[in-house]
């Protein structure tokens, strides 16, 4: 499974003083956006996230594999430019396989969702994912409402980002302890350097991991 994610960024969660045009941006990318998403072969679901603090809107689809993420590129293109356009805001594309991702519940709107980047050696890549799959994902998977879980990551250049969604701020900020755990033992034992996360509000998704 691979993911695409598209990062719209401004200085503040409005548009000269209008944030109803944030709205409708909103509203179009988990409207008609998401329907030619989901239309597209090979497409596993679409999310949308906002970060209101930070001027953020995250557009993240799922493919079944890496030649449909490919394929459908150039028929998505102009959906991406034309919101980007709207907004006057600069538009960022990155591209993952998601190497872990289960769900024990569907997000809410306005649930938390937490990404957290990092950066490797890619010669350690497959030393993390073990990691990950022995020592993060036991734990994990019995956090009191986590909502999801995921493992992105870019093999060639070592990037990734660890997604969780939770069911509200409180499981959140219950869950951040054990986050910060595993974060330090993927860094002492495989060489991850992580980020701040940076923190998004679910709109909607229809990602299937199954």
């Amino acid at each position: 499974m691979y993911a695409r994610y598209m990062t719209l960024r401004g200085r503040y969660m409005t548009y000269r003083g209008e944030p109803s045009k944030i709205d409708a941006v909103l509203e179009r990318m988990d409207g008609q956006d998401r329907a030619a998403v989901e239309a597209t072969e090979g497409n596993r679901g679409f999310a949308v996230l906002a970060d209101a603090g930070g001027g953020r809107i995250l557009g993240a689809s799922y493919w079944d594999s890496a030649k449909s993420l490919r394929a459908s590129e150039d028929a998505l293109a102009d959906a991406r430019a034309d919101v980007a356009k709207a907004l006057a805001w600069a538009l960022t594309v990155e591209r993952f396989e998601v190497i872990i991702g289960f769900r024990h519940s569907i997000p809410a709107r306005g649930a938390p969702v937490r990404l957290s980047r990092f950066e490797m050696d890619p010669s350690r890549v497959e030393e993390a994912i073990t990691l990950f799959w022995e020592e993060s994902v036991p734990r994990v998977k019995g956090a009191h409402g986590l909502c999801s879980f995921q493992l992105l990551l870019d093999r060639e250049s070592g990037s990734g980002m660890v997604v969780t969604a939770s069911e509200n701020q409180e499981a959140a900020e219950a869950f951040w302890p054990t986050a910060e755990q595993l974060r330090a033992a993927a860094s002492e034992r495989a060489g991850l350097r992580f980020s701040p996360p940076d923190t998004y509000t679910m709109i909607r998704t229809t990602v299937c991991f199954d």
